[in-house]
């Protein structure tokens, strides 16, 4: 996902990036080096985020909309594999040669990836929305019974959508979040955990992006573990 934003933005923007979050700004180029310079008449600055891949000369960002900016300065505090929001200006020549073009970074912060990037070969292709995910749920198979879900997702008054389910054996209530980063916002201490769409009628319940300390939670009876548990919508 891209945008061009205004210098004056990018200044809002750095004012309000402090502080929490992985971040930092990679060392600027040197006076004279060509990707220093950027295109002429060129004003605005470009805010993209996907993930950091290796590349021929230098590291590459694949942007969800899969396109590849090759990446110049240093980045000395990310890796390849990360998830990333980079700001940044369109180099005028670069050495990279790599992509759309070459952008010097103004500053990178690591985020959160949307739940599909996870593996976007599982996802259903379906965009989750309110009307997908209101409703009652059951995990398939011989034990599925549409008149006692495993669990129900509906709106409140305030239009927050809620699930109302067993987690760990407890009756639990949740937040469903839907957007660029799909998931289900539980009290603390659980972890917020990713959904997504497993087509034309299911759901996936996924462990969290960030679970190096994970430990595996059982939603109405069932262990997200590995690929995440699908549940399927009652008709």
């Amino acid at each position: 996902m891209r945008h061009w934003i205004t210098a004056s933005a990018v200044v809002l923007l750095a004012a309000c990036s402090g502080g929490d979050g992985d971040e930092t700004a990679p060392s600027p180029a040197t006076e004279g080096d060509p990707m220093a310079t950027r295109p002429a008449g060129e004003t605005g600055t470009l805010a993209l985020e996907g993930r950091l891949e290796e590349g021929t000369e230098c590291m590459v960002l694949h942007t969800p909309d899969g396109e590849r900016w090759a990446i110049g300065g240093e980045a000395e505090e990310f890796a390849p594999g990360d998830y990333v929001e980079l700001v940044g200006v369109r180099a005028d020549a670069s050495f990279c040669m790599e992509g759309e073009g070459t952008l010097i970074p103004q500053s990178m912060s690591a985020m959160q990836p949307p739940a599909a990037d996870r593996d976007p070969a599982r996802a259903g292709g379906v965009a989750l929305t309110e009307a997908y995910v209101t409703g009652s749920w059951t995990a398939p198979g011989v034990a599925a019974d549409c008149s006692m879900p495993d669990f129900q997702i509906t709106a409140s008054p305030s239009e927050t959508l809620v699930i109302e389910t067993r987690v760990n054996g407890s009756p639990e209530t949740g937040r469903v979040v839907l957007g660029d980063y799909p998931r289900i916002d539980w009290d603390d201490p659980l972890p917020d955990m990713p959904i997504e769409s497993r087509g034309p009628d299911g759901l996936a319940v996924l462990r969290p992006a960030t679970d190096a300390d994970y430990e595996t939670v059982e939603i109405a009876g069932e262990a997200v573990i590995g690929d995440g548990v699908e549940f399927i919508k009652c008709g």
